[in-house]
C-alpha cells in the first residue's frame, strides 16, 4: 500500500499537474524540451502500469488473507510480496522504455508543435493494448474477480461458528474492508475512460461532423482527467472504511498543530549593555 501511495502521488504530480499547466496556463514543457517530452511520456505509463499492477496484486493478496484455507493464507507474506513488487517494477520500466526512443517533438506543415509517438507500430500498440488492456480491461477484470471471491470468503466466514470466524484477525478484516472500498472506487473512475477509448476505436473509420468531433474531444478530455481520480481516492477510501486509519490521521494533524504552536513560542535572547534578556511570546524576561 505504501508503494502504491507513492506512485499515486507521482501520477498526480507528473500526469495531472503538468496537464493542468498545459490546459489551464498554456505552459507545456514537453513542446519545448525534447528530454522532458520523452521522460514524461515514458514515466506516465510506467507509473500507471505499476500502480494498477500493484492494485491487482493487492486484490489477490486480500483474497488470500480472507481465504478459509490455511495454505492459501500462508501464501500472503512479506517475502513473496517483495519479490512480486520488484518484478512489477522491472516489468513497468522495461515495458515503457521504448517511449524514450519513439517519442519526440514534431512540427507539422502548419507550424504546430506536438510531442507524439513517431513510430506507427508502437503507436498502434499504445492505442489498442496499453490504453485499453493494461489500463482498463486487465486491472478491472482481475480486481473484480478477486473482489467477488473475497466477498464470498467473508460472507462464508460470517456464517460459520465463532471459533472459525477468528481465523481472520481484526487487522486482516480492516485491511480487507479498505481494499474492497478502494477497488470499487477505482472501477468507478477507470471504467468511463475505458468506454471512451473503446468508442474511439470502434468509430475510427466513421465520417464525423465537426460538431460530433468537438463533443468527442470534450468527452475524451473529461474522461482522461476523471481517470486520475483513481489515484487520488485511496486516502478518502481508507478514511471512510477504517476507524483506526481515521484515528491515526487525526493524531497526525493534532501533533502537527501542537508543533506549529510550539514553534511560535521560541526563546530569542538579546542583550542591552551588560544585561541579557529573552523574548518569550512578545514578553521580555531578564536573565
Amino acid at each position: 500500500m505504501l508503494t502504491k501511495a507513492m506512485l499515486e502521488s507521482s501520477a498526480l504530480l507528473v500526469g495531472l499537474g503538468t496537464r493542468i499547466l498545459s490546459a489551464g496556463y498554456q505552459i507545456d514543457w514537453s513542446l519545448t524540451n525534447r528530454a522532458w517530452c520523452k521522460i514524461r511520456r515514458c514515466w506516465i505509463p510506467t507509473n500507471n502500469v505499476i500502480s494498477f499492477s500493484l492494485l491487482a496484486m493487492q486484490s489477490i493478496d486480500v483474497f488470500l488473507c480472507s481465504s478459509p484455507s490455511a495454505t492459501l493464507r500462508q501464501k500472503s507474506n512479506i517475502k513473496y510480496a517483495r519479490l512480486i513488487v520488484i518484478g512489477i517494477f522491472i516489468f513497468g520500466f522495461l515495458h515503457s522504455t521504448p517511449f524514450l526512443f519513439y517519442q519526440d517533438i514534431v512540427t507539422s506543415a502548419s507550424g504546430a508543435t506536438s510531442c507524439i509517438t513517431i513510430n506507427a507500430a508502437y503507436n498502434q500498440y499504445q492505442t489498442y493494448f496499453l490504453n485499453l488492456c493494461l489500463y482498463v480491461i486487465i486491472p478491472i477484470a482481475v480486481i473484480s474477480i478477486f473482489g467477488l471471491l473475497t466477498y464470498y470468503n467473508i460472507h462464508s466466514l460470517n456464517k460459520q461458528q465463532q471459533q472459525q470466524r477468528r481465523t481472520l484477525s481484526t487487522l486482516s478484516r480492516q485491511m480487507t474492508r479498505m481494499s474492497m472500498y478502494n477497488i470499487v472506487i477505482v472501477i468507478l473512475f477507470v471504467a468511463p475512460y475505458g468506454i471512451i477509448q473503446l468508442y474511439a476505436l470502434l468509430t475510427t473509420s466513421i465520417a464525423k461532423t465537426s460538431s460530433r468531433i468537438a463533443q468527442e474531444n470534450v468527452a475524451s478530455t473529461f474522461s482522461s482527467i476523471y481517470f486520475y481520480g483513481a489515484f487520488s481516492s485511496s486516502f478518502y477510501c481508507y478514511c471512510v472504511s477504517s476507524k483506526r486509519f481515521r484515528e491515526q490521521v487525526w493524531a497526525i494533524f493534532t501533533n502537527l498543530s501542537v508543533n506549529i504552536r510550539r514553534g511560535r513560542n521560541q526563546v530569542q535572547p538579546f542583550s542591552i549593555g551588560n544585561t541579557r534578556f529573552a523574548t518569550v511570546q512578545n514578553q521580555s524576561i531578564r536573565i
